[in-house]
């Protein structure tokens, strides 16, 4: 059956790198082994039954072919090419492409097949001849073909045959998120070559590769192909999460079998289970032989350096205990202190007052002229003498005492004074307290007085208004048109929300391309999910790489009509009213801004109340940060966080609420001069900011022109419901290797090292955006591991850079080497971040 091609030239081939020709003129050609169909079917080149493509099954490239070398290296990516307009001989290229048409592959399109021994599950160990040129492969043995499987390098060359030809082990693992509907999770599809055959391109000398994933594995058989450490991942969190387990011991796991008996998995996966227990016993059993491993560590000088090194991180919260234990400690003995103080002065007035009483007696003695001499004998006096001379012994002693006590406790009569200060404050407090108090009931009754005499004033202006327009020639305006924000939807079906997906980002595709402006798949979907997961997306970038145009484009390949609003910012604006509008107390109603916000608020308000399902709705603020946006638009900024309201006050006593649709989205452009404002913390960390300056721009090959927006038949959106659970993540973990990246571009930001200048803070909002996008569009991706990684961190986390100093350029520098080098988005962001940092005094930033 001969398949015929649409009229045009450009045909689409899934390639490879194949060789350079010339330095100077830098060309070359690329390995063709895929060519996709205008229906979008892919098939193997030169297949039988379709046109034939060419008999090198090659195509030149024109120029920049280094270009494309560094950027795709051994990976497989997507050309356009059209036919070559030289005389072609035997040996020639019928095809010619350029660096523009050549893009990142999308989705799970292509995988390798390797031959070689199929892997267990408790065992996922895959030895390859050849590193693989796709992100996920494929096992052939005894005539199965097995997969798709994940892989990671164990070593880069673990050992070699016996040719010498290097040998690569792959640690495998199943998807986590499957492909399929029908498949489930951690599951890998099963079928024997011949039922793939017609969509496997296998040549000797060339990698063995197979089309159409999806297509060709709806026939397959699904086996279990979880791994250990996803059946951890998985059960043990949550183990984890229950309450009642909270040590983990031999009956604690006896306890967690009971647990499972009943659990729907025990039945599904009855060998999932058994893998788990298994673990749990073998980490169970090796509690004894951890704790001698960590007791010998602790002993060594790394593990002494270690615990010094975490006590004095956490010195505060560490002696927290000991602390308290020693200020109580220092009370008591303060009171003790006290109590024998006071008992060594109530000594000491005693000791006095008896030698005062001696002294009376001895001067009476000597003085007493008329006491016989015989009554008074010698040994008396000499006693009445020793009395005294052992009380003056004893008040030395007690004044020695009262000395060193007086100078060991001197701060005593510094607290007693600062108690008395605290103490007269606390009265001059209550007496403020009160006077305030006073000042406010005051406050409110000049405000209810204010009150009813401007009430009073508008009734009487209001009652002399008509009157005074008669008398001024002024004649009743007119309503003008309103302009109608309805749009009506597609109709509900049961489409699963990953196709729905594809065929929006595929219908978007073919909208922007026929409209003149070709995206690239990755970036399409990129726009999509941002706009979808963020309730601000800005773009930004210098003049004229078409932020504006793009903006309006996606609107219409939306389908949204009227409902995306361009909105262009003026300077000056300070208030809601500039883009909203105001209450005018004279006319008794709400008078809106001229931009059309308030109309369009008060469409999706009605939706809301008829419980309508419509379509999503976009706001383009134009040069959005020309004035500053955290005055004019702070009703909506709130709008960011999940606990929302999601109502704007009017103050109109008609319509005093309007309330906001989840769907409702904020796109901005921004400029980074000196004639606009520059983004605060607060709204950096509440929008996703996309870098235009990044994005290439687009040479189109084709002579057509692109179709105007009024040319195009009006498109049938989604609704915004179904937009929004179409980005919607299942869930936001992510996996280790990624959660270890991330993990360490935020501790790197943190790091509170004054070498590293003053540390960033990201926040909860900014780690489950990223971790939501992820987990969305990381199986959209192909192209490398990290890509979707690479966006999230480009818009959420580069933006955030701001900084002074020769120290946080080191931070910035250290931050380049923890980020991979498949991202290459934000090491590009980030070069130039430091770059021109270097060249301005050391000002790092962003958003400066």
């Amino acid at each position: 059956m001969d398949h015929t091609r649409e009229t045009t030239q450009e045909r689409r081939v899934i390639c490879q790198i194949d060789r350079g020709y010339s330095r100077d003129n830098d060309i070359g050609k690329v390995r063709a082994y895929f060519e996709i169909l205008p229906n979008n079917d892919v098939i193997p080149i030169n297949a039988a039954g379709y046109s034939h493509f060419c008999d090198t099954e090659r195509v030149f490239v024109t120029a920049k072919y280094s270009e494309i070398q560094e950027r795709f290296e051994d990976r497989l990516f997507e050309v356009i090419c059209i036919p070559s307009t030289f005389e072609v001989r035997d040996g020639d290229c019928k095809y010619i492409t350029r660096m523009p048409s050549c893009s990142e592959l999308r989705n799970l399109t292509i995988c390798q097949i390797f031959d070689t021994t199929m892997p267990t599950a408790t065992d996922p160990v895959a030895v390859l001849d050849s590193k693989p040129i796709t992100r996920t492969i494929l096992i052939r043995e005894n005539g199965n073909v097995s997969g798709p499987f994940e892989y990671t390098h164990q070593s880069p060359e673990d050992h070699s045959d016996t040719s010498n030809n290097i040998l690569y082990r792959m640690s495998l693992k199943a998807q986590s998120t499957p492909f399929l509907p029908s498949m489930p999770p951690f599951h890998i599809g099963k079928l024997t070559t011949a039922q793939c055959a017609s969509s496997m391109f296998e040549k000797p000398g060339e990698p063995t590769l197979l089309c159409n994933i999806k297509r060709t594995f709806e026939r397959a058989v699904f086996e279990d192909f979880i791994s250990d450490d996803q059946i951890l991942s998985i059960y043990g969190g949550k183990i984890a999460q229950n309450a009642e387990i909270r040590m983990f011991n031999k009956m604690m796991i006896t306890q967690i079998r009971k647990s499972f008996a009943h659990n729907n998995d025990q039945k599904r996966f009855p060998e999932r289970i058994r893998r788990l227990f298994s673990a749990l016993e073998t980490a169970h059993s090796w509690q004894g032989e951890r704790q001698d491993l960590i007791d010998s560590f602790l002993a060594t000088k790394s593990g002494k350096a270690l615990v010094s090194n975490y006590i004095s991180t956490n010195r505060d919260e560490f002696f927290k205990g000991e602390k308290q234990t020693y200020l109580t400690q220092l009370e008591k003995d303060n009171q003790f202190q006290r109590n024998e103080l006071t008992e060594l002065e109530t000594k000491k007035s005693i000791l006095v007052s008896e030698i005062q009483k001696l002294q009376r007696e001895h001067e009476k003695l000597e003085l007493d002229e008329h006491l016989e001499v015989a009554t008074v004998t010698r040994a008396q006096k000499e006693m009445i003498d020793a009395q005294m001379v052992e009380k003056r012994q004893e008040i030395e002693q007690l004044n020695a005492s009262l000395k060193d006590l007086n100078h060991k406790y001197q701060d005593l009569n510094t607290l007693e004074k600062y108690n008395a200060k605290v103490a007269y404050l606390k009265e001059r407090i209550r007496e403020e307290q009160t006077e305030q108090i006073q000042l406010g009931k005051e406050v409110e009754r000049v405000r209810s007085e204010l009150k009813e005499e401007n009430e009073t004033l508008t009734k009487r202006l209001l009652a002399l208004k008509p009157s005074v327009d008669a008398l001024s020639g002024i004649a009743p305006r007119k309503k003008s048109k309103t302009i109608c924000y309805g749009v009506d939807v597609r109709q509900k079906s049961e489409v699963p929300s990953e196709d729905i997906r594809d065929e929006l980002i595929k219908s978007t595709l073919q909208s922007l391309s026929k409209l003149g402006r070709k995206l690239s798949y990755n970036a399409t979907t990129n726009l999509l999910c941002t706009i979808a997961q963020s309730q601000f997306t800005l773009f930004s970038g210098r003049p004229g790489t078409g932020k504006t145009s793009l903006a309006k484009l996606l609107g219409h390949s939306l389908g949204l009509q009227n409902r995306l609003l361009n909105i262009p910012v003026a300077r000056g604006w300070t208030s809601s009213k500039d883009v909203l509008g105001f209450y005018n107390a004279l006319s008794g109603s709400f008078t809106p801004a001229a931009t059309g916000l308030y109309e369009l608020m008060t469409q999706l308000d009605s939706e809301i109340k008829q419980d309508e399902d419509s379509a999503p709705a976009i706001v383009l603020l134009d040069e959005f940060n020309l004035s500053q946006p955290e005055h004019y638009f702070s009703p909506f900024l709130e709008m960011a966080d999940p606990e929302s309201k999601r109502t704007i006050i009017t103050s109109d006593l008609d319509k005093p609420y309007l309330s906001v649709p989840e769907h409702l989205r904020f796109l901005g452009t921004i400029n980074h001069d000196a004639s606009v404002q520059p983004l605060t913390p607060r709204m950096l960390d509440r929008a996703a900011i996309i870098s235009f300056d990044e994005v290439e721009m687009d040479y189109d090959l084709s002579l057509s022109q692109a179709i105007r927006i009024e040319d195009i038949e009006d498109i049938v959106p989604l609704s915004g419901k179904q937009f929004l659970q179409a980005f919607t993540p299942q869930s936001l973990e992510l996996p280790q290797d990624i959660e270890r990246v991330l993990k360490g571009i935020i501790d790197v930001l943190r790091d509170t090292r004054s070498e590293f200048g003053h540390p960033i803070t990201i926040s909860f909002r900014k780690i489950k955006a990223i971790r939501a996008y992820h987990n969305v569009t990381a199986s959209m991706y192909i192209d490398s591991r990290f890509t979707a990684l690479d966006y999230s961190i480009s818009q959420h986390i580069i933006p955030l850079l701001n900084g002074y100093g020769q120290p946080f350029g080191r931070r910035l520098e250290q931050l380049q080497l923890t980020i991979p080098d498949e991202m290459i988005i934000s090491h590009t962001m980030l070069k130039r971040l430091i770059d021109n940092g270097a060249q301005n005094i050391h000002t790092y930033g962003f958003n400066l």
